[in-house]
C-alpha cells in the first residue's frame, strides 16, 4: 500500500449471480473487528456519520433538535457538544482497528490555561470542548494524551493471533444478514443446504476492498436492510427515508402498572390529542422528559441492543449482536465480551436516559504527570521537564513549587459556573417548557409553535382534548424504544393500539 493511500480490508464474497444475491462472505479478523466496533458507537455518532439519515425511527429528528436548540436550553455549552459528538468509552480499542470510521478524537485534553486559576487545587481537565473551569474560564485545547491512569482497556499481546475484539488466525464467515461464525466444514455444508447450492462451482467468488467510506455505507445498509452485503455488491441504492413507517410491528403499549410502580420523580406531561384517540399532535413537557430523549444520543449501540434487542425496524445489526454470545463467542476475546454486549458510557455521560436503561458509566479518569500543574499549563505534555530544571549558574530552580508531580482530574462538563447540582442532566429545564411532536421534533414552548402544529394538522379544535399523563418507568422505556423503531413515537406508546392515525410530518 502506498504511503498516503487509505487503508482497505479485503473480503471475499460468494455470489449467486443468477439470483443476484451474496450468500455469505469470508474474511479475516480485521473485518470482523470493524463490524463488532459498530456496537461500541454511541447512537449520536451513528446519526452524525450517516449525515442524519440513519432512518432509525425518529432518532434523526432528535439529533436535529439538539442542533437547532440554543445553548441556553442546556445546562452548559459543553452539554450540547457531548450530545452532538459523544465520546466512545471503547475508544482505546477502536483506535487500533485497521479502519475506524468514528472520527471522534477521544484523547484531546482541555485545560484552563490561567496559571493563577482560583481553582488551581482541583487540577481540572476535560475531554469535552467548551467545558468551564470552576474559576469561570472556558478550558482550551491542550493537545492529546495517550493514556489515563486507571484505563482498563488494554492492548492485546503482540502476536498475530490477537485482534482488537476477536482472536485466532482462522477465517470467519459472515452471512448476508450479518451472522458471524468461524469458518468450518459443517457451517459451509449447512449454508449450501440452506441456499440450495448443489454445485459450489456455480458460485462466483469476488474479493471486495472495503474502505472507510464503504464501511460507513455498510453500517447504513445494516440499519435499513436484511441483506446489506448483497445490496453493497450489486450497488443497490440505499432507500430514501420511509416516511410511511408508522406504528410498530408489535404492540408497545405497556400493561397496567401496579400502584407502587416507580414514578421516576413524577414525570408528568400534557398531551394534545384527538378526542377519539386516533391521533396525538404533541406533548408539553419539561426538561426531564427531553433529557430522556436527548440522552439516547450518548448510549452505545450495544447497550441499546441489550435493552431492546433492535435498533432499527428494517436492519439486521441484532444478528451481529447475537453472534458475540452465539456462533462467534469462542473467538471473541474474553476481556471484550462486556465491551461489546454491554458497553459503558464515558465519564460524565450518564444521565436520566442511561439510568432508565441501566447503562453503567466509567469513573472519572485521572492522569498523573511528572510536573506541577502550573508548569504543565506552560509546557504542556511535551515540556513537563520544566518543573525540574535547575539553573546552576544562578543556583535556583525555575519552578519554586515543592510538589513536582500532579494528579489531573476529569472535571464534570455539565456543572454550571457556581452550580451545586450533581450535574447529571444535559437539559436546563428548571424553568423551561418544551413542545415535543409525535415524530419527536423538540421545540421551546411558544404560542407560535403550538398554533403551527395544530393548523398544519388540519384538525378542528373542537375535536381536540388536552390530557395530563404521569409516566411510569415502563412507559418511559417504551418511549425510548419507540424512538428507534417508529415514526410516530408518542402515539405508538400513549394511544390505544390500532387507532393511530398517520399525520403528515411537520417541519419547522
Amino acid at each position: 500500500m502506498a504511503k498516503n493511500e487509505a487503508p482497505t480490508i479485503g473480503v471475499k464474497l460468494f455470489v449467486d449471480k443468477e439470483k443476484r444475491k451474496v450468500l455469505f462472505a469470508e474474511s479475516d479478523k480485521e473485518f470482523i473487528d470493524v463490524l463488532f466496533s459498530f456496537l461500541t458507537m454511541p447512537l449520536g455518532t451513528i446519526v452524525r456519520l450517516l449525515d442524519k439519515k440513519s432512518q432509525m425511527g425518529c432518532l434523526d429528528e432528535v439529533y436535529k433538535s439538539v442542533e437547532d436548540l440554543s445553548t441556553e436550553y442546556f445546562q452548559t455549552k459543553a452539554c450540547k457538544a457531548m450530545l452532538l459528538k459523544p465520546l466512545n468509552a471503547a475508544s482505546s480499542h477502536c483506535c487500533r482497528l485497521r479502519i475506524n470510521i468514528d472520527d471522534t478524537v477521544p484523547r484531546v485534553v482541555y485545560v484552563c490555561k490561567d496559571t493563577s486559576c482560583s481553582a488551581h487545587s482541583d487540577n481540572g481537565i476535560s475531554s469535552i470542548p467548551d467545558t468551564v473551569c470552576k474559576c469561570g474560564k472556558v478550558m482550551e485545547s491542550f493537545g492529546q494524551c495517550r493514556k489515563y491512569d486507571g484505563d482498563t482497556e488494554t492492548a492485546p499481546a503482540a502476536c498475530s493471533e490477537e485482534g482488537v475484539f476477536v482472536k485466532g488466525c482462522l477465517k470467519f464467515i459472515v452471512t448476508d444478514d450479518l451472522q458471524v461464525a468461524p469458518a468450518s466444514t459443517s457451517l459451509m455444508m449447512s449454508l449450501f443446504e440452506k441456499f440450495g447450492v448443489r454445485d459450489p462451482a456455480v458460485l462466483e467468488q469476488q474479493v471486495v476492498q472495503f474502505s472507510s467510506e464503504k464501511i460507513t455505507c455498510l453500517l447504513k445498509r445494516s440499519l435499513t436492510s436484511k441483506q446489506p452485503l448483497t445490496e453493497h455488491y450489486f450497488d443497490v441504492p440505499v432507500p430514501h427515508d420511509d416516511a410511511s413507517l408508522g406504528t410498530l410491528a408489535q404492540d408497545l403499549n405497556p400493561k397496567q402498572e401496579d400502584g407502587d410502580e416507580e414514578r421516576l420523580g413524577n414525570l408528568k406531561i400534557r398531551v394534545l390529542q384527538m378526542k377519539n384517540n386516533s391521533a396525538l399532535l404533541y406533548a408539553e413537557v419539561d426538561g426531564d422528559f427531553v433529557d430522556c430523549l436527548f440522552g439516547l444520543l450518548s448510549i452505545p449501540l450495544g447497550s441499546v441492543m441489550k435493552s431492546f434487542g433492535q435498533c432499527s425496524a428494517k436492519g439486521c445489526l441484532d444478528n451481529l449482536y447475537k453472534s458475540i454470545d452465539g456462533g462467534a463467542k469462542e473467538f471473541v476475546r474474553q476481556d471484550c465480551q462486556s465491551v461489546l454486549l454491554a458497553p459503558k458510557l464515558p465519564p460524565w455521560f450518564g444521565c436520566r436516559a442511561s439510568k432508565i436503561l441501566q447503562v453503567d458509566e466509567l469513573a472519572p479518569r485521572e492522569l498523573t504527570i511528572n510536573a506541577c500543574f502550573s508548569c504543565f499549563k506552560i509546557g504542556r505534555f511535551s515540556d513537563c521537564d520544566r518543573c525540574h530544571r535547575y539553573d546552576y549558574s544562578r543556583r535556583y530552580h525555575i519552578c519554586t513549587n515543592k510538589v513536582k508531580s500532579s494528579k489531573l482530574c476529569e472535571a464534570n462538563p455539565k456543572i454550571q459556573i457556581g452550580g451545586s447540582e450533581k450535574g447529571d442532566a444535559y437539559v436546563n429545564g428548571k424553568h423551561t417548557k418544551f413542545v415535543v411532536t409525535d415524530d419527536l421534533r423538540v421545540l421551546p414552548l411558544s404560542l407560535a409553535s403550538t398554533v403551527k402544529i395544530v393548523s398544519e394538522a388540519k384538525i378542528q379544535t373542537s375535536n381536540l382534548v388536552e390530557k395530563e399523563i404521569t409516566l411510569t418507568k415502563s412507559q418511559v422505556m417504551e418511549l425510548q424504544r419507540a424512538v428507534l423503531l417508529s415514526r410516530n413515537t408518542l402515539s405508538s406508546v400513549l394511544l390505544p393500539p390500532k387507532k393511530i392515525k398517520k399525520l403528515n410530518h411537520l417541519r419547522y
